[in-house]
C-alpha cells in the first residue's frame, strides 16, 4: 500500500493529490478516477470514525483494488462536522474485492495505537513500515505511554483532592502533552496547575492560567524534573517554602510517568531565608541554586578521588572589573553566551573539571559564565573574618565587600559551602 503525507488541504484538494499519486504507473485516467471518487462521496460521506474516512470508487474494468493511505495530522475539513479527518484511505477497483479490502483495512485502523503511530510518522516510508507491521513496537509503545500517563494523571488528581493547598506542577517536554492532562485541564485543578517546559506559549494551553517557557531544563538527566522547579521559584510563580505535586516524564513520546510530592526548600536545598529580595540586583535565584548544586556535588564527590575547593562569584557589578584578574587564559572566552550558561546541563562536567584550577568562576546574574581561573583582589573586613577561615574564604568575603555580588565558597578541607554577600557571611551549609 502506498502512503502519502498531506498538508492541511480541502477535501477536494486532498483527494485530487491522492488520486494523482495512486494512478502513477497505471493505465487509469487521473481525472476520470477523481470524478468517480467525488461522485461516490457526494452520495454519502465516507467518514468511518471521528478521524478516519475511506473514500472509494467502483471501477469494473479493474482486476484488483488499488489503495493509498493519506495522513494529515493537522486535519482536513471533510463533511462540515466539528472533527477534522486525519487519516484517509482511498480505494478504487472492482466490486468483487472492494468490500473485503475495506474490511481488512478498517480492522487494522481500529487500533488506537496504530492510528497514533501513523499520525506521528515523520516520513512516508515510516508510515508504510507501521502499516506492514514492521514498526508495531512503536504503536505498542505509544499505547502504553497513553495508559501510563492516564494512571499518573489520575493519581495526581487524587493527591490534589487530599492535599487541597498544594500546587500541581507538570514538567513537560512538548505541547503534545496537553492532550494527556485529562482532569488537570479542567476546573478547579487547572487553576492550581503550573506548566513548565521548552518553547511553551500560553496560547498552546488556554485552560491553564500559569505557563512558563524555558529554553532548556536545568540539571542533568538523573533529576531533570526536579530542576524545572528552579525557574518557577526564581520568577515567583512558586514559593521556596512550598510543597508541590510534581508530574514528569523523560520526553514527550513517553508521556507522564512519574508523580511525587516535593518539598521545595528541602529537596532543592534552598538555604533558609535566601530569596530574590536578598540577592544582588539582576541575580536570578535559579542561577544561585544551580551554582549551589554544582558546588555541593563537588564537595561530596571531589574530582579524581581528591577533594576540591572553589569559588563561584555571581553578579554583574561593574566594580568586579577592577577587582579581578585572569590567572590563566579564560577557557570561556570566544564562546557565545548561549553556550556558556551555568543552567546548561551539558556544562556540568566541564565546570567540575575547571574547578580544579586555582581561582574563581565569575558568573553573570542570568547564569552566563564569564571566566574561570580568576584572581579576586577584594580585601575583607577583619571584623567579619572568622577563626579558621583560609585564603579562599577571605577572597570570597573580600570581593563581596567591594562589589554587589554573591560569592559561594566550597571548602576543600571540609566540603562546607559558605555564602557571602555585602562583605559578610549570610549562610553556611
Amino acid at each position: 500500500m502506498q502512503c502519502i503525507l498531506l498538508p492541511p488541504l480541502s477535501r477536494e484538494e486532498a483527494l485530487h493529490k491522492m488520486v494523482a499519486r495512486l494512478v502513477q504507473g497505471t493505465d487509469l485516467e487521473e481525472e476520470r478516477t477523481y470524478t468517480a471518487v467525488l461522485e461516490r462521496e457526494a452520495t454519502l460521506s465516507s467518514r468511518v470514525s471521528p478521524q478516519i474516512a475511506m473514500p472509494h470508487a467502483i471501477l469494473p474494468e479493474r482486476t484488483e483494488t488499488l489503495v493509498i493511505l493519506g495522513i494529515c495530522p493537522d486535519g482536513i475539513d471533510w463533511d462540515s462536522r466539528d472533527e477534522p479527518i486525519q487519516i484517509l484511505v482511498l480505494l478504487v477497483g472492482p466490486e468483487a474485492t472492494h468490500l473485503e479490502t475495506m474490511a481488512i483495512l478498517a480492522r487494522q485502523l481500529q487500533s488506537e495505537s496504530v492510528v497514533e503511530a501513523l499520525l506521528g510518522a515523520a516520513t512516508e516510508d515510516e508510515a508504510q513500515r507501521i502499516l506492514s507491521g514492521k514498526d508495531t513496537h512503536r504503536a505498542t509503545r505509544g499505547h502504553r505511554a497513553q495508559a501510563v500517563t492516564a494512571a499518573t494523571v489520575a493519581h495526581a488528581a487524587e493527591l490534589a483532592r487530599v492535599l487541597p493547598n498544594d500546587p500541581i506542577v507538570v514538567s513537560f517536554a512538548g505541547p503534545g502533552i496537553r492532550e494527556l492532562l485529562g482532569p488537570l485541564g479542567e476546573s478547579p485543578l487547572a487553576e492550581r496547575t503550573l506548566l513548565v517546559g521548552p518553547a511553551a506559549d500560553d496560547g498552546d494551553f488556554p485552560e491553564f492560567p500559569r505557563v512558563l517557557s524555558i529554553d532548556h531544563f536545568a540539571g542533568d538527566g538523573r533529576d531533570r524534573a526536579l530542576m524545572t522547579l528552579l525557574p518557577l521559584v526564581a520568577t515567583g510563580m512558586l514559593s521556596a517554602g512550598a510543597e508541590v505535586i510534581l508530574l514528569s516524564g523523560r520526553n514527550e513520546e513517553s508521556g507522564l510517568e512519574a508523580v511525587r510530592l516535593v518539598d521545595v526548600s528541602r529537596d532543592l536545598q534552598v538555604p533558609e531565608g535566601l530569596e530574590d529580595s536578598h540577592l544582588p540586583e539582576g541575580v536570578r535565584l535559579d542561577v544561585v541554586i544551580r551554582a549551589l548544586h554544582l558546588a555541593a556535588e563537588l564537595g561530596i564527590q571531589g574530582r579524581e578521588g581528591k577533594s576540591v575547593g572553589t569559588i563561584l562569584v555571581i553578579g554583574d557589578d561593574e566594580a568586579l572589573e577592577g577587582a579581578t584578574q585572569q590567572m590563566i587564559l579564560n577557557p570561556f572566552a570566544g564562546y557565545p553566551p548561549s553556550e556558556r550558561n551555568i543552567l546548561d546541563p551539558s556544562l556540568t562536567e566541564t565546570l567540575k573539571e575547571l574547578a580544579k584550577i586555582d581561582g574563581a568562576f565569575i558568573i553573570s546574574g542570568d547564569g552566563t559564565i564569564r571566566s574561570a581561573g580568576t584572581h579576586l583582589a577584594g580585601r575583607p573586613d577583619p571584623r567579619e573574618m572568622e577563626a579558621g577561615l583560609g585564603a579562599r574564604h577571605a577572597a570570597a568575603l573580600g570581593i563581596t565587600a567591594i562589589a554587589d555580588v554573591l560569592a559561594i565558597c566550597l571548602s576543600e578541607s571540609t566540603g562546607f559551602l559558605t555564602l557571602f554577600h555585602g562583605g559578610r557571611r549570610i549562610t553556611r551549609r
